[in-house]
């Protein structure tokens, strides 16, 4: 990997927040972090063009559904991203092979994860389109 691939890691728990960063800089990228969506979303905005974003899917203030509504929502090309979680949730079930979308359940290890990254970051299309309207899991709400 080189220099110019720049990752956003959004997650709350400074453990895996701080191994995310260890391993995704020895692995040649260029990381900021966030530990909660509002920060990640002004990183997004404020800070440097990124290549893609690992996020939780839970956070403090809000989850990636929230995250996924705000990138499809903005008029820049679309930042590809990584989903993990501990957590089975339909809705991120719903996303799997969903074009700019890869989702990784914990717990996952180095390797896991960089084949995640990688495959998330090929130019190849996948099964499904990214789309404006994919399904929300009945109850839910597009923001917290």
């Amino acid at each position: 990997m080189t220099t110019s691939k720049r990752i956003l890691v959004i997650e709350a728990d400074t453990f895996t927040q701080g191994w995310l960063n260890t391993l995704l800089g020895s692995e040649g990228f260029s990381v900021s972090t966030a530990d909660n969506l509002s920060r990640g979303q002004e990183l997004l905005s404020t800070g440097p063009e990124f290549t893609a974003i690992i996020c939780n899917y839970c956070l403090p203030d809000g989850t990636c559904q929230d995250l996924l509504n705000v990138l499809r929502s903005r008029r820049e090309p679309f930042v590809p991203v990584l989903l993990i979680s501990g957590n089975w949730i339909q809705w991120i079930d719903s996303l799997r092979g969903t074009a700019g979308v890869e989702v990784l359940s914990k717990p996952f290890d180095a390797v896991q994860l960089i084949a995640a990254l990688k495959r998330l970051l090929l130019p190849a299309p996948l099964e499904k389109p990214i789309s404006r309207d994919y399904p929300l899991p009945t109850g839910a709400s597009s923001s917290r």
